[in-house]
């Protein structure tokens, strides 16, 4: 009968071991804080890491009509992940000009850790921009 016990206790504990763990949050402005000190054991069917990342105009009036990331992280199914991606992929263009939503979609145990293209990707885009341009401009006057 205690064998018993035990053969259950363990086939409970191999169960709990195998769940995917994910980081989650809701709204964060960066990956920061929350978004990378908060995880949850998803559930038995959810088998993929969800990262949703939003850059748009707040719902709030702004002197330069600023832009502002919104980040969410959660658990999922694979089909349900991949079938927004599809859904998002017509607006996840990633311009900094503009606003766009993505979803990115991982397998592996806390693999949302990181968020692709987050607030400082998109300054050094703007670095890049901005240094490509006085490049031209540098050219253009020489040949002169």
């Amino acid at each position: 009968m205690n064998l018993l016990y035990f053969g259950i206790v363990l086939a409970g504990l191999i169960s709990l071991g195998s769940a995917l763990e994910c980081y989650v949050c809701n709204d964060q402005p960066n990956n920061q804080d929350k978004c990378v000190k908060t995880t949850i054991q998803c559930k038995k069917n959810h088998d993929t890491c969800r990262t949703y990342i939003h850059w748009r105009q707040p719902p709030y009036w702004t002197p330069r009509s600023e832009r502002i990331f919104s980040i969410d992280k959660s658990c999922t199914t694979r089909q349900e992940c991949e079938n927004e991606q599809r859904v998002l992929g017509l607006r996840c263009f990633r311009d900094w000009y503009r606003d766009w939503m993505c979803t990115e979609c991982c397998q592996g145990d806390r693999c949302n850790y990181y968020v692709t293209l987050g607030a400082s990707s998109v300054q050094l885009s703007i670095g890049l921009l901005a240094s490509a341009l006085l490049f031209i401009q540098m050219v253009l006057n020489v040949r002169r």
